[in-house]
C-alpha cells in the first residue's frame, strides 16, 4: 500500500499516512468489522480501527491545520479590531458607522467566497488523494478564477446599492467625509481578498497549512503597518483606511499567486476535450457544494439579527454587554469559526478511503480538539469575565450580563463548535444540503421560540442565553446525523477529475 498508487507528492514534511497503515502487521489481510444496524442509535466511533501510529498521525495533522487556519483568522479579526480602533481616533461617529457597514459589506462576499473555495478545494484533494496530479494547475486557476469572478459579481450588487446606503449613515456621510470613496475601496478590497482566501484554501487542499497561514499573514500585517500610517500619520482618515485595506489585500493576493505558481502550477488554456469535460465537472461539483454551504451561511445573521431587536428592548447596556461579548467570540472561539477550512481537508484524505479507520480516527482527533478547548476557554472565561468587564468599564447591568454570558454560555459553545465538524463531514461526504437543513432549523426554530421565552423568563441574559441554548440543541441533532453518515460512509469511485486518467463512463458522475 504505497504513496505512489495514490499518486500525491508529498512537501513541506507532510505526513505519509499510507505508510504508516503498510507497516501496520497484517494490514493488508485486514477485513473491515460488520456495522451496526442502520436502526441502531449507537453511533460511537471506534479508534480501534486504525494502528496507534496512523492514529497519532492523524491527530498531528488535524491540529497542524485547525491552529494554523485558526491563526489566519485570529489575525485578520485582530486587524480589523484596529481598524475600527485607529478610526475612533477620528472621533466621528459617521466613520464609524462607516467602517461598520463596509465589514458587513465584506462578510457577505466572504460568505459566498467561503463556499466556493471550501468546495473546490474539497475537490481537488479528492483529486490529488484519487492518484495523479495532471489537472491540478488547471483546476487550481479555474477555481481562482471562480472565485474572483463570483466575488466580483457580489462587490458589484453590493455597489449598485451604495447609494441608499451612505443615505442611512447620515446627511454627514453622503455630503463629506470620504465615506463613498472608502466604500468603494473596501468593496475592491474584498475581490482582492477573494484571491488571497482562495490562494490559501488551495494550500490547503495539498496539505501545505503553514504556507496558507504564510498568505494570510502577509495580508493582515501590511493592514497592521498601513493602517496606522495612512489613517493616522498621514491624516487620511477614512480615504486611507480604504487604501490601506486594498493594499493588504492586494498583497495577500500577490503573495497567495505566488506560493500556489510555485507549489502548484497555474494553467489557463485547456486543449484537450478530456480536459474540458473534466473543468465543467469540477465546475458543477463547486456549484452542488457551495450553494448549499452559503444558503446554510446567510441563515445566521438573520437569527443575529431577531436576537439583537429582542436584546435592544433591554437598554443601551445590554447592548454594550453583548458587544463586549461578540469581541470575546471572535477571539476565543476563532478555531471553531476555522474548523470547515481545516478539517474538509484532512476528512476528504480519509473518510472516503478504502479503510474506515483512517476517518474515523480524523474525526475523533476534531472532537478531541474542539472539547479539549472548549474546556480551556469556558474556564479562562470564567477567571478573566470580571477584569475583562472592569477593562472596558462597563456598567452594572452591563457587566452583569457578559459575566453571566461568560458562565453559562460557554457550556453551549462547546456544543456548537461540535456541530462546526459536523458541517465539515457533510461537505466531505458531499451532503451539503443537510448543512442548508440544519442552518435555517437553528435560525428558526432553534432561535424565536427560545429567544422569547428567555427573554420572559430571564431579561437580557435570557435573550442570549435562549439563542445559544436553541442552538446546541439543533447542533445535537446535526451532530448526531453527521456520525451515522461518517459510519456509513463507502469510498468514493474515482472519477475522470479524480484521476486524470483517459475518458471513461465515470465522467458522468461529475454532472
Amino acid at each position: 500500500m504505497g504513496c505512489r498508487r495514490r499518486g500525491a507528492v508529498r512537501r513541506g514534511g507532510e505526513t505519509c499516512y499510507h505508510r504508516a497503515l503498510a507497516r501496520r502487521p497484517g494490514a493488508a489481510s485486514q477485513t473491515v468489522r460488520a456495522r451496526r444496524p442502520a436502526s441502531s442509535f449507537r453511533v460511537r466511533l471506534r479508534m480501534n480501527d486504525s494502528p496507534p501510529e496512523l492514529r497519532a498521525s492523524i491527530g498531528r495533522d488535524v491540529l497542524e491545520m485547525s491552529i494554523t487556519s485558526a491563526l489566519s483568522l485570529l489575525a485578520l479579526f485582530l486587524t480589523d479590531i484596529l481598524t475600527l480602533t485607529y478610526v475612533s481616533r477620528l472621533h466621528d461617529e459617521a466613520m464609524l458607522a462607516a467602517v461598520g457597514v463596509a465589514k458587513t459589506l465584506m462578510f457577505i462576499n466572504s460568505i459566498v467566497v467561503t463556499g466556493i473555495v471550501v468546495a473546490g478545494g474539497r475537490v481537488i484533494t479528492r483529486r490529488v488523494e484519487a492518484g495523479g496530479t495532471r489537472l491540478v494547475p488547471a483546476l487550481a486557476a479555474q477555481l481562482l478564477v471562480v472565485a474572483v469572478g463570483v466575488s466580483g459579481a457580489v462587490a458589484l450588487v453590493e455597489w449598485r446599492f451604495l447609494d441608499p446606503i451612505v443615505g442611512w449613515l447620515g446627511d454627514a456621510s453622503a455630503s463629506g467625509g470620504g465615506t463613498r470613496p472608502f466604500l468603494w475601496l473596501m468593496l475592491a478590497s474584498s475581490v482582492a481578498m477573494a484571491l488571497t482566501q482562495a490562494c490559501a484554501q488551495l494550500l490547503r487542499a495539498l496539505g501545505d497549512s503553514r504556507r496558507a497561514l504564510a498568505v494570510l499573514l502577509v495580508a493582515a500585517g501590511t493592514l497592521a503597518v498601513l493602517d496606522p500610517l495612512l489613517i493616522l500619520g498621514l491624516d487620511l482618515a477614512l480615504p486611507g483606511a480604504g487604501t490601506a485595506g486594498l493594499l493588504a489585500a492586494a498583497a495577500g493576493g500577490a503573495a497567495g499567486l505566488w506560493v500556489v505558481k510555485r507549489r502548484v502550477g497555474l494553467a489557463m488554456r485547456l486543449h484537450l476535450k478530456l480536459h474540458r469535460r473534466a473543468m465543467a465537472g469540477f465546475a458543477r461539483r463547486i456549484v452542488r457544494i457551495s450553494l448549499p454551504y452559503t444558503l446554510g451561511n446567510l441563515a445566521m445573521p438573520l437569527a443575529i439579527t431577531f436576537m439583537l431587536g429582542q436584546l435592544a428592548a433591554f437598554g443601551v447596556s445590554a447592548m454594550a454587554g453583548m458587544a463586549l461579548m461578540d469581541r470575546v467570540l471572535q477571539v476565543a472561539y476563532c478555531l471553531y469559526f476555522a474548523l470547515p477550512s481545516a478539517l474538509v481537508p484532512v476528512f476528504s484524505r480519509h473518510l472516503l478511503g478504502d479503510d474506515p479507520g483512517p476517518g474515523r480516527a480524523s474525526v475523533m482527533a476534531a472532537v478531541r480538539l474542539v472539547v479539549v478547548h472548549g474546556l480551556v476557554v469556558w474556564a479562562v472565561l470564567l477567571v478573566a469575565a470580571p477584569a475583562l468587564a472592569e477593562a472596558f468599564v462597563l456598567s452594572a447591568p452591563a457587566r452583569a450580563l457578559f459575566e453571566t454570558l461568560c458562565r453559562v454560555g460557554a457550556g453551549a459553545w462547546l456544543v456548537i463548535g461540535l456541530d462546526f465538524i459536523a458541517v465539515s463531514v457533510f461537505i466531505t461526504l458531499d451532503r451539503a444540503w443537510w448543512i442548508t437543513l440544519f442552518s435555517w432549523l437553528r435560525a428558526s426554530v432553534g432561535t424565536v421560540p427560545f429567544v422569547l421565552a428567555g427573554a420572559e423568563r430571564f431579561g437580557a441574559s435570557g435573550v442570549v442565553l435562549g439563542m445559544w441554548g436553541g442552538h446546541a440543541l439543533v447542533a445535537l441533532a446535526s451532530i448526531a446525523t453527521a456520525t451515522l453518515l461518517v459510519r456509513r460512509a463507502r469510498p468514493a469511485r474515482p472519477t475522470v477529475a479524480d484521476t486524470g486518467a483517459g475518458a471513461s463512463p465515470d465522467a458522468r458522475s461529475l454532472s
